[in-house]
This record gives C-alpha cells, sequence and structure tokens, in this order.
C-alpha cells in the first residue's frame, strides 16, 4: 500500500498511480475479436504435486459485520489450496459472478490506465477474452503424507480479490503447503457466496479508513485459524492432513500489512511474508501526526511479533528507508530473523496475477502495449519465478526447517533479486 490513502487499489489499478510521465500518440485499438478463442493463461505450478482445491464460506456467529448496520454475522469465502492425487474438476480461476465483475472493474481501470499515461481515446473490451483457468482441481483427494502440511494464510490488497494470488498460492501447493486464501468481504473486489449471491467492495468504514479495516482483517485471521482447528466443514481427509503447529502466513499490499498485524495479534503464526505494502496500525496515523509518533505505533506491531521471523518483499528495487516511516519504522524494530527483498523492474501489480494477465492482453492487442508498465518492466514469467522461490524459500526454512542458501544472500540465478540490511 502506498499514500496515506492507503487505497481503494483494485485489481490491476495498484500500479495506475506510478506516474510514469508517458506521452504517447493516441491510439485507437479494435475489439479484439481475434481473442475470442485464446485463453489467458498463469504460470504453471513449480512443485512435485497435483493441486486439489476446496472453497467454504465461513460464519463468524460471535461477531457483527462492521459494514452492515442491523443485525449480520460476518461471513467469509475462503479456498484451500491442498497437495492432491489426481481427480476432481478444474478448478476456475474465479467464479462466474466475480469474474464478470472482474471483466467490468479491469476493463473500467485499463481505461482510466490509458488516460493517465496520455494514450487518448482507447477502445478496450475484454467481453471475448477468455480468463485464465487454474492448475488445480476442485475436490481432488488429498495426496497422503507421513507428516501433515504445514499451513499457509493468504491475505489479498485493498479492493483485490483471493483468486488475484494464484500464482504463487497453487505453487506453494504443489510445493507440499495447504495454503487458505481468504477474501476480506466487502473490502475484496467481489465475493461470490454459495447460491450465486455477489458481495462487492463497500465504502470506507468511518474517516480512519484503512485503520479500521485492519481490525476487521485481524478478526478475520484469527476466526479463519479458530475454524481450521476445529476441522469444521472440511473434509475429514483435508482436515486431518493440516500442521497447526506450523503456520505461515503471507499477503500482497493490505494482505501484507494483515500479516503482520495477524503475527502481532496472533502467536499461532509462525512466520510472515508481506508482498509491497505498508504495515499499518490500527489508529490513523494520518497528518498532522508526527512522524515519530507514527514510528512508534509501527514499533509496536513490530514489537508484538517478537522473535517470529518475516520477509518483506518490495517493488522497483527500492529499500525500506525509501519507502517512508510507516516501513522503516517497522523494519527498525523487528527482532526475530528478517529479510527484506526487492525486485528491479517491478511495480506494486507485479506481485498478483496482473502481471501475467496484462503482458498477454498487450500480446493479442487488446490493451496498447504501453500498459504494461503498469505491472513492471521486468518480464513477467522472470518476476513470477523470483517471487515463487523466495516466498517458497522462505517458508521452507521457517515452518520445515530446510535452510537452503537462497535467502543468504544475492543469486546468479535470480539477479532481479536485491537484498537489504
Amino acid at each position: 500500500m502506498h499514500s496515506a490513502a492507503f487505497g481503494r487499489r483494485r485489481l490491476l489499478s495498484g500500479a495506475v498511480g506510478l506516474a510514469l510521465g508517458l506521452a504517447v500518440a493516441p491510439t485507437v485499438l479494435p475489439a479484439a475479436a481475434q481473442t475470442a478463442g485464446r485463453r489467458l493463461t498463469l504460470p504453471a505450478p513449480t512443485g512435485s504435486y497435483d493441486v486439489g482445491t476446496v472453497s467454504m464460506r465461513l460464519v463468524d456467529h460471535d461477531r457483527q459485520d462492521p459494514w452492515w448496520e442491523t443485525k449480520h454475522d460476518r461471513e467469509l469465502m475462503v479456498t484451500l489450496w491442498y497437495p492432491a492425487r489426481r481427480g476432481g474438476m478444474v478448478t476456475a480461476w474465479m467464479e462466474p459472478k466475480e469474474l464478470a465483475h472482474y471483466r467490468t472493474t479491469t476493463t473500467n481501470n485499463l481505461k482510466e490506465m490509458a488516460k493517465r499515461l496520455e494514450l487518448g481515446d482507447v477502445d478496450i473490451s475484454l467481453d471475448k477474452v477468455r480468463f485464465p483457468l487454474t492448475h488445480a482441481r476442485t475436490g481432488a483427494p488429498v495426496r497422503p503424507s507421513s507428516r501433515p502440511y504445514p499451513v499457509v494464510l493468504y491475505s489479498h490488497g485493498a479492493g483485490e480479490s483471493r483468486w488475484l494470488g494464484t500464482t504463487i498460492v497453487e505453487d506453494l501447493a504443489s510445493r507440499g503447503y495447504v495454503v487458505v486464501a481468504i477474501d476480506h468481504t466487502y473490502d475484496a473486489d467481489a465475493v461470490q457466496f454459495p447460491g450465486g449471491r455477489v458481495e462487492t467492495v463497500r465504502p470506507s468504514l468511518d474517516k480512519d479508513g484503512a485503520y479500521s479495516v485492519m481490525k476487521v482483517r485481524i478478526a478475520d485471521t484469527r476466526f479463519v485459524l479458530d475454524r481450521l482447528a476445529t476441522g469444521r466443514s472440511l473434509p475429514k481427509e483435508l482436515a486431518d492432513s493440516m500442521d497447526l503447529h506450523r503456520i505461515g502466513m503471507f499477503g500482497h499490499s493490505l494482505g501484507g500489512s494483515t500479516t503482520a498485524q495477524g503475527m502481532a495479534n496472533d502467536p499461532r503464526i509462525k512466520a510472515g511474508i508481506d508482498l509491497d505494502g505498508h504495515v499499518i496500525p490500527t489508529v490513523t496515523v494520518a497528518p498532522p501526526m508526527p512522524r515519530e509518533k507514527v514510528a512508534e505505533l509501527v514499533g509496536e506491531v513490530a514489537t508484538r511479533i517478537g522473535e517470529r521471523p518475516l520477509m518483506i518483499m518490495s517493488s522497483d528495487g527500492k529499500g525500506p528507508e525509501e519507502l517512508g516511516v510507516l516501513m522503516s519504522g517497522f523494519w527498525n524494530k523487528l527482532r526475530g530473523e528478517r529479510r527484506f527483498l526487492s525486485i528491479v523492474g517491478t511495480t506494486h501489480a507485479s506481485y498478483t496475477d496482473a502481471k501475467s494477465i496484462i503482458y498477454q492482453l498487450a500480446e493479442m492487442k487488446v490493451i496498447p502495449e504501453a500498459l504494461t508498465q503498469t505491472v513492471g518492466t521486468i518480464n513477467p514469467a522472470r518476476a513470477a519465478a523470483a517471487e515463487r522461490a523466495y516466498v517458497a524459500a522462505f517458508f521452507d526454512r521457517h515452518l520445515r526447517g530446510d535452510h537452503g542458501s537462497l535467502l543468504d544472500g544475492p543469486s546468479e540465478i535470480y539477479p532481479d533479486v536485491r537484498f537489504f540490511e
């Protein structure tokens, strides 16, 4: 998250705020009917296991949803990704009504990006674009293991979706993790519940905006962990396959902030990764609050995390001191094993599936090539490979005790990744 607005960064718009300063001649593109026969794809998982999924509606009967003025229990949708044997049906990247909403919002966001980049009156239509399928299968049998699998939670960015983390999420599952992707209802772009009801983004809860939303996300995280512990609603073989003594968490943007706060508020989370998100306290730090006080508040979050390990991955090769007090104040107070990495050539949206989708839309002539810069100048396959490798290496080290060398310093295999002390 960047700026005091802690924005309603929706889907691909997370990178729009990058003032690229391009001056490009006006462009008009056709509706791209030729895209009808081609489906967008996501990078295939790199682990040795097939992947299964199951999605569930969870209802917290002990918590009033703060977006409702009348009685309404807080409800969430989550998807569990797990090592599987072959079987089941291919998992859609999004539910049908979620995807319809995504088409609309993404089209609008792309047109807005084009205006900001001075590309002129660009005709963009995603109506005939066939969006990706995952590489997982719904309802596939759990792959037996002599030891239960570590569990990792995933939290999406503000105005995004649990599905936008699929590239990293299903790769982790293919490497032997159960990954639980959470949609934070009303803070997510669109959430489809059983029966077809869809809930979309609602306005900020109050003048504090993201700070109040953070309180909700902390409670969401705790509730999901509580439900996993009971095993309710889960297939028995899946419930039995999870090692709830080895729990990690990661997230993008506001989801990265949620990861840090989740660790600070729940000792069950043993290790965490923040993908390009500032750490946000649960009280406003908007001006005129002094910089020193802001540093103190985010430092308290680090203090509550204690000795547990945390890794931050930022964009555009930037280190903590370049990202302002919300990051540097937190980073400087961390006491456990920590890593700060940044991938050169990335933008904020590069840590989501948007990086693959935007480049393919440009290749298909659906959008101007200049729009690819909103998801970075680095080749999307190279970015995805680096992200997956370091996320897996971190959780392998801290949830499995596998101390490989990738986290020890710069690698010739991933030359775009910078390390900061």
